[in-house]
């Protein structure tokens, strides 16, 4: 078996956007890891019924996303303490530096993170820069490692317009593992309450789960299996 690293910028990111995919990694006997930038501290929603004050909210998700990974199978947590919708101020150098040493110390076989600029949000889009840049250093130690993008969708052509190579599209089947899935968005409270739909039956809610997600692999070695991240 081997370790997954997702890199990402706010509690909720891992699972709203891959959460399934690590929960099946997870059950496969596969070590997840997640990194986050943030604790998501200037985050509009604030819960509904109202569960935090600005004061309040970093510690809250902070523990909602522990919970998510509980829920997910995740092994290793680590948060590295930037400031939220600042992540691009923080030094390339720096934040560059302390991925690249999660990536000596776990060794994984596959990364994911965000584009830049494909992420959206400018923290995204950050955190996504600094991981590319740690993880091209980290290729000179393990060869057989790949990194992923995160993708909304099945097309590659948006992929194909930045200098980053778009190899090709993973699209994985999260159909057995949306329950977890569930779990983890209900774990978000102060930012999955809104969606009445995910807090009402429990069979109609699991369906309300994608049950695909998609990744763009942009460096390493090509897969010889096309649903999945792992060889």
């Amino acid at each position: 078996m081997a370790t997954v690293m997702g890199v990402f910028a706010h509690p909720d990111d891992e699972t709203f956007i891959a959460g399934g995919t690590f929960a099946k990694l997870a059950a496969e006997g596969h070590r997840v890891v997640i990194v986050c930038a943030t604790r998501g501290e200037m985050g509009r929603r604030l819960g509904v019924p109202l569960r935090a004050t600005r004061e309040s909210l970093g510690a809250l998700r902070e523990q909602e996303l522990r919970e998510a990974c509980a829920a997910l199978g995740v092994s290793r947590l680590v948060l590295l303490g930037y400031r939220d919708k600042e992540v691009e101020m923080v030094p390339e150098g720096e934040a560059t530096a302390r991925i690249e040493s999660l990536l000596a110390e776990e060794r994984p076989a596959s990364v994911v993170t965000f584009h830049d600029p494909l992420g959206g949000h400018p923290d995204h889009a950050a955190v996504g820069r600094f991981a590319t840049l740690a993880f091209e250093r980290y290729r000179r130690v393990a060869d057989h490692a790949r990194l992923f993008y995160v993708a909304w969708g099945d097309d590659l052509a948006a992929f194909r317009r930045y200098p980053q190579p778009a190899k090709a599209l993973v699209e994985v089947d999260v159909r057995a593992h949306r329950r977890q899935k569930l779990m983890a968005f209900r774990a978000h409270r102060t930012q999955s309450e809104l969606d009445r739909a995910i807090w009402g039956n429990d069979e109609k809610a699991v369906h309300r789960m994608r049950d695909r997600e998609y990744f763009v692999l942009t460096q390493g070695p090509n897969l010889k299996r096309p649903g999945t991240l792992m060889d």
